[in-house]
């Protein structure tokens, strides 16, 4: 995924958001006069384009303020300094900044829809798993493969069978309370110092629940995230009903 990217080769964006445009601006000196300074905007606004579809929010603007510095070292007069007197070359410099900015903002927000597609995706997969048919002989494994499903950004999430549910709980709607005392998960984020359980129901009153443990960070998963985890929970107790029969 896109991410993951980034988190592997972040260094590599860094630096060809600070070198790829002036590197461009210098390589199309060597046209010369056959060259026109539109068409040079445009591919140094290509440039741009190129660094920001990498979908790392600040290196997107930076490639865009060296490459706007790099058009006026190369391209206006007097060349090769910074100084700038024609009203024109001014403006152009401050279109290759702004249009570099758009450009960079729109890869980032279609980057953002992408995760958010992917990610409702996976939801839709577990549902999907969470709700075929489970054989009596594979109802222990596939239970734990559900567990595995929870996407709650936590270290970890178990079935307990049997014992006391704990204080604090995850409910449907996705809200979580600890003794009936709403949490404020999208701030605080989930506790780090206690077990979150997500009840399973069941038909023999018997307790059950899947065990939530996020005590290594502070995570805070949407109540989108929240309300997929307790379905889940739901689906579940189907099996977990009809393998107790």
């Amino acid at each position: 995924m896109l991410s993951d990217w980034l988190t592997r080769h972040r260094p590599v964006v860094w630096f060809a958001a600070v070198f790829f445009g002036p590197a461009v601006a210098a390589l199309l000196t060597l046209a010369g006069p056959q060259l026109h300074e539109n068409h040079v905007t445009l591919l140094l606004v290509l440039a741009v384009a190129v660094v920001s579809a990498a979908g790392l929010r600040p290196a997107g603007l930076v490639a865009a303020a060296t490459t706007a510095l790099a058009y006026d070292y190369f391209w206006t007069e007097p060349y090769y300094s910074f100084r700038i007197f024609d009203t024109q070359d001014i403006l152009t410099v401050l279109l290759l900044v702004l249009v570099g900015g758009a450009i960079e903002q729109l890869s980032w927000w279609a980057g953002r829809q992408h995760a958010v597609a992917a990610r409702r995706l996976d939801y839709l997969n577990a549902l999907r798993r969470a709700a075929e048919p489970i054989a009596p002989e594979t109802h222990a494994a596939t239970l734990e493969a559900i567990s595995d499903t929870m996407i709650l950004d936590a270290d970890s999430c178990d079935l307990v069978l049997n014992d006391r549910l704990p204080a604090t709980v995850l409910h449907g709607d996705g809200s979580v309370t600890r003794a009936g005392q709403i949490m404020d998960v999208d701030t605080a984020g989930l506790p780090t110092d206690d077990v979150i359980a997500i009840p399973v129901p069941s038909a023999d009153d018997r307790v059950a629940y899947f065990a939530v443990t996020a005590a290594t960070h502070v995570a805070r998963p949407r109540a989108e995230q929240r309300q997929v985890a307790a379905l889940l929970a739901h689906l579940a107790a189907q099996s977990l009903n009809g393998a107790g029969a």
